[in-house]
Protein backbone atom coordinates (compact mmCIF):
# COMPACT_ATOMS: atom_id res chain seq x y z
CA UNK A 1 0.00 0.00 0.00
CA UNK A 2 2.91 2.58 1.14
CA UNK A 3 4.81 1.44 -2.52
CA UNK A 4 1.33 1.44 -4.01
CA UNK A 5 1.02 6.16 -2.52
CA UNK A 6 5.09 6.19 -3.54
CA UNK A 7 4.31 5.83 -6.80
CA UNK A 8 1.07 7.52 -7.14
CA UNK A 9 2.75 10.54 -6.19
CA UNK A 10 5.88 9.78 -8.53
CA UNK A 11 3.06 9.65 -11.47
CA UNK A 12 0.72 12.55 -10.03
CA UNK A 13 4.43 14.82 -10.18
CA UNK A 14 5.18 13.94 -13.87
CA UNK A 15 1.88 14.60 -14.65
CA UNK A 16 2.00 17.99 -13.52
CA UNK A 17 5.02 18.47 -15.12
CA UNK A 18 3.57 17.37 -18.43
CA UNK A 19 0.33 19.64 -18.37
CA UNK A 20 2.51 22.44 -17.93
CA UNK A 21 2.19 23.02 -14.14
CA UNK A 22 5.42 22.62 -12.88
CA UNK A 23 7.88 24.24 -10.46
CA UNK A 24 10.70 23.98 -7.99
CA UNK A 25 8.57 22.66 -4.90
CA UNK A 26 7.35 19.79 -7.75
CA UNK A 27 10.55 18.76 -8.61
CA UNK A 28 12.12 19.28 -5.01
CA UNK A 29 9.63 16.63 -3.84
CA UNK A 30 9.61 14.32 -7.34
CA UNK A 31 13.41 14.05 -6.50
CA UNK A 32 13.35 13.21 -2.94
CA UNK A 33 10.39 10.70 -3.75
CA UNK A 34 12.82 9.14 -6.37
CA UNK A 35 15.92 8.99 -4.34
CA UNK A 36 14.07 6.94 -1.15
CA UNK A 37 12.72 4.75 -3.85
CA UNK A 38 15.01 4.28 -6.83
CA UNK A 39 12.65 1.71 -7.99
CA UNK A 40 10.32 3.90 -8.82
CA UNK A 41 13.03 5.57 -11.24
CA UNK A 42 12.94 3.29 -14.27
CA UNK A 43 9.72 4.16 -15.03
CA UNK A 44 9.76 7.73 -13.79
CA UNK A 45 12.32 8.30 -17.02
CA UNK A 46 10.10 6.95 -19.57
CA UNK A 47 7.99 9.32 -18.31
CA UNK A 48 10.44 12.22 -18.09
CA UNK A 49 11.96 11.16 -21.78
CA UNK A 50 7.91 11.54 -22.83
CA UNK A 51 7.48 15.22 -21.84
CA UNK A 52 11.31 15.94 -23.18
CA UNK A 53 9.82 14.33 -26.98
CA UNK A 54 7.09 17.08 -26.59
CA UNK A 55 9.53 19.57 -27.31
CA UNK A 56 7.86 21.99 -24.78
CA UNK A 57 10.32 23.36 -23.93
CA UNK A 58 9.05 25.32 -20.74
CA UNK A 59 7.89 21.77 -19.47
CA UNK A 60 10.84 19.94 -20.16
CA UNK A 61 13.25 21.97 -18.35
CA UNK A 62 11.91 20.62 -15.15
CA UNK A 63 12.22 16.86 -16.61
CA UNK A 64 15.60 18.10 -16.91
CA UNK A 65 16.28 18.51 -13.79
CA UNK A 66 14.78 15.69 -12.25
CA UNK A 67 16.31 13.65 -15.04
CA UNK A 68 19.33 14.85 -13.62
CA UNK A 69 18.84 13.78 -10.14
CA UNK A 70 17.96 10.20 -11.45
CA UNK A 71 21.47 10.39 -13.38
CA UNK A 72 23.62 10.88 -10.25
CA UNK A 73 21.81 7.57 -8.62
CA UNK A 74 21.03 5.61 -11.58
CA UNK A 75 22.84 6.46 -14.93
CA UNK A 76 22.30 3.39 -16.10
CA UNK A 77 18.48 4.10 -16.66
CA UNK A 78 18.92 6.98 -19.09
CA UNK A 79 21.07 5.51 -21.62
CA UNK A 80 18.58 3.79 -23.74
CA UNK A 81 17.35 7.67 -23.53
CA UNK A 82 20.85 9.29 -25.17
CA UNK A 83 19.33 10.13 -28.43
CA UNK A 84 16.33 11.99 -26.62
CA UNK A 85 18.39 13.76 -24.14
CA UNK A 86 21.06 14.89 -27.04
CA UNK A 87 17.68 15.93 -28.95
CA UNK A 88 17.74 19.11 -26.60
CA UNK A 89 20.54 20.15 -27.39
CA UNK A 90 19.83 20.69 -31.16
CA UNK A 91 16.58 23.59 -29.76
CA UNK A 92 18.10 27.03 -30.32
CA UNK A 93 20.11 28.55 -27.56
CA UNK A 94 17.89 31.13 -26.66
CA UNK A 95 14.79 29.00 -26.02
CA UNK A 96 16.86 27.14 -23.13
CA UNK A 97 18.34 28.80 -20.33
CA UNK A 98 22.22 28.24 -20.25
CA UNK A 99 21.90 26.49 -16.70
CA UNK A 100 19.73 23.89 -18.08
CA UNK A 101 21.79 23.04 -20.99
CA UNK A 102 24.47 22.67 -18.87
CA UNK A 103 22.50 19.98 -16.77
CA UNK A 104 21.35 18.43 -19.96
CA UNK A 105 24.77 18.18 -20.74
CA UNK A 106 25.80 16.90 -17.00
CA UNK A 107 23.55 13.97 -18.08
CA UNK A 108 24.93 13.01 -21.46
CA UNK A 109 28.75 13.35 -19.71
CA UNK A 110 27.73 10.83 -17.04
CA UNK A 111 26.28 8.38 -20.44
CA UNK A 112 29.24 9.19 -21.89
CA UNK A 113 31.86 7.69 -19.22
CA UNK A 114 29.70 4.53 -19.33
CA UNK A 115 28.64 4.47 -22.71
CA UNK A 116 30.46 6.18 -24.93
CA UNK A 117 29.48 4.01 -27.94
CA UNK A 118 25.66 5.52 -27.72
CA UNK A 119 27.37 8.65 -28.09
CA UNK A 120 27.95 9.22 -31.69
CA UNK A 121 24.66 11.42 -32.68
CA UNK A 122 26.02 13.94 -30.35
CA UNK A 123 29.82 14.58 -32.03
CA UNK A 124 28.59 17.25 -34.44
CA UNK A 125 26.46 19.29 -31.98
CA UNK A 126 29.49 18.97 -29.63
CA UNK A 127 31.95 20.26 -32.07
CA UNK A 128 29.55 23.17 -33.05
CA UNK A 129 29.43 23.90 -29.15
CA UNK A 130 33.44 23.89 -28.62
CA UNK A 131 33.02 27.65 -30.34
CA UNK A 132 30.19 28.53 -27.77
CA UNK A 133 30.58 31.84 -26.07
CA UNK A 134 29.97 30.18 -22.69
CA UNK A 135 33.15 29.12 -21.23
CA UNK A 136 31.20 26.19 -19.47
CA UNK A 137 29.43 25.37 -22.53
CA UNK A 138 33.23 24.77 -24.24
CA UNK A 139 34.16 22.91 -21.64
CA UNK A 140 31.41 20.19 -20.96
CA UNK A 141 31.35 19.61 -24.98
CA UNK A 142 35.32 18.60 -24.95
CA UNK A 143 34.90 16.53 -21.98
CA UNK A 144 32.39 14.38 -23.42
CA UNK A 145 33.77 15.17 -26.84
CA UNK A 146 37.23 13.33 -25.42
CA UNK A 147 35.08 10.66 -23.33
CA UNK A 148 34.04 9.50 -27.45
CA UNK A 149 36.94 10.03 -29.05
CA UNK A 150 39.50 7.66 -27.01
CA UNK A 151 37.53 4.43 -27.89
CA UNK A 152 35.55 5.48 -30.86
CA UNK A 153 37.94 8.15 -33.47
CA UNK A 154 36.20 6.74 -35.98
CA UNK A 155 33.43 8.63 -35.44
CA UNK A 156 34.75 11.63 -36.01
CA UNK A 157 35.85 10.58 -39.43
CA UNK A 158 33.38 12.77 -41.47
CA UNK A 159 34.16 16.32 -39.22
CA UNK A 160 37.82 16.95 -40.14
CA UNK A 161 36.86 20.45 -41.21
CA UNK A 162 34.98 21.08 -37.94
CA UNK A 163 38.08 20.15 -36.07
CA UNK A 164 40.57 22.61 -38.40
CA UNK A 165 38.30 25.02 -38.19
CA UNK A 166 38.14 25.35 -34.67
CA UNK A 167 42.04 25.45 -34.44
CA UNK A 168 41.38 29.00 -36.00
CA UNK A 169 39.03 29.88 -33.27
CA UNK A 170 38.69 32.99 -31.20
CA UNK A 171 39.40 30.85 -27.53
CA UNK A 172 42.26 29.54 -26.71
CA UNK A 173 40.78 26.24 -25.14
CA UNK A 174 39.11 26.01 -28.29
CA UNK A 175 42.25 25.61 -30.03
CA UNK A 176 43.44 24.12 -26.73
CA UNK A 177 40.29 21.19 -27.30
CA UNK A 178 40.49 20.64 -31.34
CA UNK A 179 44.41 19.89 -30.60
CA UNK A 180 43.54 17.27 -28.58
CA UNK A 181 41.04 15.77 -30.40
CA UNK A 182 43.11 15.80 -33.93
CA UNK A 183 45.57 13.94 -31.66
CA UNK A 184 43.34 11.27 -30.77
CA UNK A 185 41.20 11.21 -34.30
CA UNK A 186 44.34 11.32 -36.36
CA UNK A 187 44.38 7.62 -34.83
CA UNK A 188 41.94 6.42 -36.89
CA UNK A 189 42.41 8.74 -40.00
CA UNK A 190 45.81 10.06 -40.07
CA UNK A 191 45.12 12.13 -43.12
CA UNK A 192 43.91 14.51 -40.50
CA UNK A 193 47.37 15.22 -39.53
CA UNK A 194 48.01 15.67 -42.92
CA UNK A 195 45.16 18.30 -43.39
CA UNK A 196 45.75 20.21 -40.52
CA UNK A 197 49.63 20.31 -40.35
CA UNK A 198 49.26 23.74 -41.64
CA UNK A 199 47.59 25.22 -38.70
CA UNK A 200 49.33 22.92 -36.21
CA UNK A 201 52.32 24.00 -37.52
CA UNK A 202 51.62 27.85 -37.46
CA UNK A 203 50.37 27.12 -33.64
CA UNK A 204 53.09 25.56 -32.39
CA UNK A 205 55.79 28.00 -33.74
CA UNK A 206 53.83 30.80 -33.24
CA UNK A 207 50.46 30.97 -30.96
CA UNK A 208 51.48 33.55 -27.84
CA UNK A 209 50.29 30.98 -25.73
CA UNK A 210 52.97 28.48 -24.21
CA UNK A 211 49.94 25.97 -23.70
CA UNK A 212 48.66 25.77 -27.17
CA UNK A 213 52.29 25.82 -28.82
CA UNK A 214 53.47 23.41 -26.56
CA UNK A 215 50.23 20.59 -27.20
CA UNK A 216 50.23 21.50 -31.01
CA UNK A 217 54.39 20.80 -31.20
CA UNK A 218 53.13 17.21 -29.10
CA UNK A 219 50.34 16.31 -31.57
CA UNK A 220 53.19 16.97 -34.67
CA UNK A 221 55.69 15.51 -33.16
CA UNK A 222 54.22 12.42 -31.80
CA UNK A 223 53.08 11.60 -35.70
CA UNK A 224 56.19 12.65 -37.26
CA UNK A 225 57.45 9.69 -35.39
CA UNK A 226 54.73 7.77 -36.42
CA UNK A 227 55.12 8.29 -39.68
CA UNK A 228 59.22 7.84 -40.08
CA UNK A 229 58.15 4.35 -38.28
CA UNK A 230 55.37 3.47 -40.49
CA UNK A 231 57.29 4.47 -43.66
CA UNK A 232 60.92 3.94 -43.60
CA UNK A 233 61.87 1.07 -46.25
CA UNK A 234 63.87 -1.46 -44.43
CA UNK A 235 67.90 -1.53 -44.98
CA UNK A 236 69.12 -3.84 -47.60
CA UNK A 237 71.77 -5.93 -46.55
CA UNK A 238 75.62 -5.05 -47.19
CA UNK A 239 76.23 -6.85 -50.79
CA UNK A 240 79.33 -9.30 -49.95
CA UNK A 241 81.91 -8.82 -52.66
CA UNK A 242 84.01 -10.90 -51.31
CA UNK A 243 81.63 -13.91 -51.87
CA UNK A 244 81.54 -12.65 -55.33
CA UNK A 245 84.34 -11.61 -56.81
CA UNK A 246 85.99 -14.29 -58.83
CA UNK A 247 90.19 -13.60 -58.62
CA UNK A 248 92.44 -13.87 -61.81
CA UNK A 249 93.99 -16.71 -59.57
CA UNK A 250 90.64 -18.42 -58.94
CA UNK A 251 90.72 -18.10 -63.08
CA UNK A 252 94.03 -19.51 -63.86
CA UNK A 253 93.59 -22.57 -61.43
CA UNK A 254 90.06 -23.48 -63.02
CA UNK A 255 91.98 -22.61 -66.91
CA UNK A 256 94.73 -24.98 -65.88
CA UNK A 257 92.66 -27.54 -64.30
CA UNK A 258 90.27 -28.18 -67.80
CA UNK A 259 93.48 -27.85 -69.73
CA UNK A 260 95.05 -30.74 -67.99
CA UNK A 261 91.07 -32.54 -67.92
CA UNK A 262 91.48 -31.84 -71.81
CA UNK A 263 95.19 -33.41 -71.90
CA UNK A 264 93.78 -36.84 -70.41
CA UNK A 265 90.57 -37.01 -72.51
CA UNK A 266 92.98 -36.91 -75.64
CA UNK A 267 95.06 -39.46 -74.45
CA UNK A 268 92.39 -41.92 -73.94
Amino acid sequence: MVFVSHKKHVDNSINKIRKGHGSQEVVRSLNKTLTEHPELMENAVYQLVGIIQTDKVENFIYAIEVMSNIAEVEPDLLANSSDAIIRILEFPEDSLDINYMLKTMDILGMIASRYPKLMQPSVKIFLQKVNNSNTHIRSASFYILDLIAKPYPEYFSNYALDLIRSLHGLHIDERLYATRLIGDVARFSPNLIDESRGVLSDLAYKHPDTTVRQEAHDVLKKFEVEDKVTTEEPEEEPHDLEKDFISLIDIKTESNDLGELADVLAES
